[in-house]
């Protein structure tokens, strides 16, 4: 594994509550250190006894690296460090016209987590995932387990059909919202252009041509063929295949030029096609 794409989440919230303050997106366990540490220190400020907090400090002072991914517990309060692979958090670079200098490295704060709303009057919950907004929803229109489904809600237009939905037939509200947020993670970093149907209107030309996808931009984009797999590119140059089965499989592309079947099971074409970036930038490592 490339640990150039490894980060670390750091942040603190009290027991059963959600995290009230900033958690920061570091690129190595030595500022995920310093971080923790700063979090601890904050917090036992305002402790009517920082005993506790002073024993942890003295606790990771003497830990090493590697064991400070975790979660450490005192008094009301939870500090934790999460190794997140490829999160995809947004990189502050753009808001501070420093792209031309970003190494991949800086810190910068994480991407929030989705939140799910409670139900409305008709049973429907959403959720705000990099700007959209998604609906979990019941299709029998009634709270029956097996039928939650989740489709993204769009800012203009019609709702996409069912075929385009992220999850249906799922048992539960809390599982479809799970499910759909798994999902949507590779979109951070990989573009998925619209999924592409052969249709009786087509000439017959098209459909026995089975229109293999193409791409005019850079970066990582995954494209639709009508033939039903998805190409993943990286700046215009295909790196492997997705074959949307059950469970999803996947190929890329080696350095010999010929395609070797990559190892793994997938439940998405969208996790799949990850799995291929992460393929090729390990290869590279």
């Amino acid at each position: 594994m490339n640990t150039n794409r490894i980060r670390y989440h750091v942040g603190m919230n009290e027991i059963g509550l959600d995290p009230e303050y900033r958690i920061e997106c570091l690129a190595d366990l030595d500022g995920a250190r310093t971080w923790l540490t700063a979090d601890i220190e904050n917090t036992a400020e305002d402790a009517e006894d920082d005993t506790e907090f002073d024993a942890l400090l003295c606790k990771l002072a003497q830990t090493p690296d590697a064991e400070i991914v975790g979660e450490h517990r005192v008094d009301a309060y939870v500090f934790w460090v999460r190794a997140v692979e490829d999160c995809g958090c947004p990189c502050d670079c753009a808001e501070t016209n420093r792209a031309d200098e970003c190494d991949g490295v800086h810190n910068r704060e994480a991407a929030p987590e989705p939140q799910l709303t409670e139900p409305d009057a008709q049973g429907r919950s959403t959720f705000e995932f990099d700007g959209d907004t998604y609906a979990v929803f019941n299709t029998s229109g009634k709270a029956l387990e097996g039928y939650w489904a989740v489709t993204k809600v769009p800012a203009d237009g019609p709702i996409r059909p069912s075929r385009d939905y992220l999850g249906a037939g799922l048992a539960t509200r809390e599982g479809a919202f799970a499910r759909a947020v798994e999902q949507l993670r590779p979109t951070r970093l990989i573009t998925f252009l619209p999924r592409v149907y052969r249709s009786i209107t087509d000439d017959e030309e098209l459909r026995e041509a089975g229109e293999y996808p193409t791409t005019d931009r850079d970066g990582w984009v995954c494209a639709w063929s009508t033939e039903g797999y998805a190409v993943v590119f990286e700046d215009r140059v295909e790196r492997g295949i997705v074959w949307p089965t059950t469970p999803v499989a996947a190929s890329v592309n080696g350095a010999d030029g010929r395609s070797h079947d990559l190892d793994g099971e997938w439940r998405f074409v969208e996790t799949a096609a990850l799995a291929i970036r992460a393929h090729v930038l390990d290869a590279r490592a």
